[in-house]
């Protein structure tokens, strides 16, 4: 399918974007949890899985069916790690068998795993740009989107 894919409502409500046309009643709405790591991760992942969750739950953000997401995350941060030890063992050149000199193939791993990270942490709203574009309500304040757009939309109009 070409074009943009679809935002979920949820997501359309936060930023604001909701229009009641475009809504799509009959779409799932996840319960906000933590679940339990997967059991392929070793005992550093594990923890790491199970702290990033408790506090994206504690932010709303966390739903048993982003669990494989965030597993995916915790592995590339781990090959992130590995590879920047061997990037600070070795150095960021090397010499290859030749006696050339060339780029460390592990800064070139370690590069790739940033822009994954950083891609999957957008997603989850754990960077500073990515939190601009989500609207939350104060504390104790109902939370409309679609009630705070029918009022902006009355006071432009004027």
């Amino acid at each position: 399918m070409a074009g943009r894919k679809p935002l979920p409502t949820q997501l359309k409500l936060v930023k604001g974007t909701a229009r009641p046309h475009r809504m799509n009643p009959a779409e799932p709405q996840p319960v906000v949890s933590v679940p339990a790591p997967p059991e392929h991760l070793d005992e550093a992942a594990v923890a790491k899985v199970t702290e990033l969750a408790e506090l994206l739950a504690r932010h709303g953000v966390m739903t048993e069916l982003d669990a494989g997401a965030l597993a995916r995350y915790v592995v590339i941060w781990r090959r992130w790690l590995e590879a920047e030890a061997e990037v600070k063992r070795r150095g960021p050149v090397v010499k290859a068998a030749g006696g050339n000199i060339i780029q460390n193939p592990f800064l070139a791993v370690a590069n790739k795993c940033l822009a994954q990270m950083g891609q999957i942490e957008s997603e989850f709203g754990l960077t500073p740009s990515s939190r601009t574009r989500i609207r939350m309500a104060a504390p104790g304040e109902a939370a409309d989107p679609f009630e705070d757009y029918l009022s902006r939309r009355g006071k432009l109009s004027c």
